[in-house]
């Protein structure tokens, strides 16, 4: 049984909208499977971050879908021909954001501090970019996604949430924007995230996010 109380949605506010969370050390072709070879994203308190409301601030409008609670099984896009399943991760004790592993094959996360896909608020989906082994990433598809791309999340009690890819942005991981990201909406919202290349000393010096919102259920 998921719990949803107030308690719990602090907990999102201040480990995700007001700590930089951003996958930091995506696994690299080549890279020997081990926990410290898979992608770890990291949670690092920002002094100057302003501390975000634990609730959305607005009211959804009437006509706006909504789900009740209900953890991910499975993540489809079509446009892309994936369909993985989802496992559930949160931060540890060290506040280090826990991912799903680096093999091949391996499938995305929910991170369980977030609202359950299709709840009213931010729900984060996490995902390889690569394994540590080829470029088979569950998530290694996300930048082919457009505006308009449909995401599906298969949940426990049966139901599809389906949203509506709005917007994709790379973002520098030592300048993400936690706030953009993450903060309280009105309706039900779903991130999906990723490391991406860009020019630096790391390989991949960037997360990729896709914005997509609920349209519908099934």
């Amino acid at each position: 049984m998921i719990d949803h109380s107030k308690g719990r949605r602090l907990h999102l506010a201040v480990g995700a909208a007001a700590l930089v969370i951003a996958l930091s050390a995506c696994s690299t072709v080549g890279e020997p499977a081990s926990p410290t070879a898979s992608p770890a994203p990291t949670a690092t308190a920002s002094a100057t971050e302003p501390t975000a409301s634990a609730a959305p601030t607005t009211e959804p409008a009437p006509d706006e879908p909504m789900l009740d609670a209900s953890a991910p099984v499975s993540v489809q896009i079509p446009s892309v021909g994936l369909d993985a399943a989802l496992i559930r991760t949160g931060i540890r004790d060290d506040g280090v954001l826990e991912v799903p592993p680096g093999e091949e094959g391996s499938p995305a996360s929910w991170y369980d501090g977030s609202p359950t896909p299709g709840e009213r608020g931010t729900s984060v989906l996490l995902g390889q970019v690569n394994s540590t082994t080829d470029d088979s990433g569950v998530f290694f598809d996300l930048p082919r996604l457009v505006e308009g791309d449909e995401v599906r999340v298969t949940r426990e009690d049966g139901s599809t949430a389906v949203f509506e890819v709005y917007r994709s942005e790379t973002f520098a991981k030592d300048a993400f924007p936690t706030r953009a990201v993450y903060a309280p909406v009105a309706g039900a919202e779903l991130r999906l995230i990723t490391c991406h290349e860009g020019e630096g000393a790391s390989p991949y010096p960037n997360n990729y996010v896709v914005f997509a919102r609920l349209v519908s259920s099934a």
